[in-house]
């Protein structure tokens, strides 16, 4: 499981041209089954991402793909974990 930790790194006059195609960008792969769950920091400072990968360098070619990044204007952390368990129904998260 990896989290990918977001903040925006540019003003919101230049973030909110790209904010469509990130959206479009978090539902492609959400419906491919890479992103299990996702949630807006509160501020509106960014977000954070809970996908399933084969690896980090998976997780980091999709991101590149994303236009926030592609434009500048937003960063990832990308962090790796080994889930030692989950509640019940969220099974998609020991995939």
């Amino acid at each position: 499981m990896f989290l990918l930790l977001g903040r925006y790194t540019a003003p919101a006059d230049q973030v909110d041209p790209h904010r469509d195609g990130h959206v479009a960008w978090v539902g492609e792969h959400a419906a491919a089954g890479h992103f299990i769950a996702g949630a807006l920091e509160e501020g509106g400072l960014g977000g954070v991402i809970i996908a399933r990968a084969s690896s980090r360098e998976e997780v980091e070619a999709w991101t590149r793909e994303d236009p926030f990044i592609a434009n500048g204007v937003f960063a990832y952390d990308i962090r790796g974990y080994e889930v030692a368990f989950a509640a019940d129904g969220l099974d998609a998260l020991q995939a």
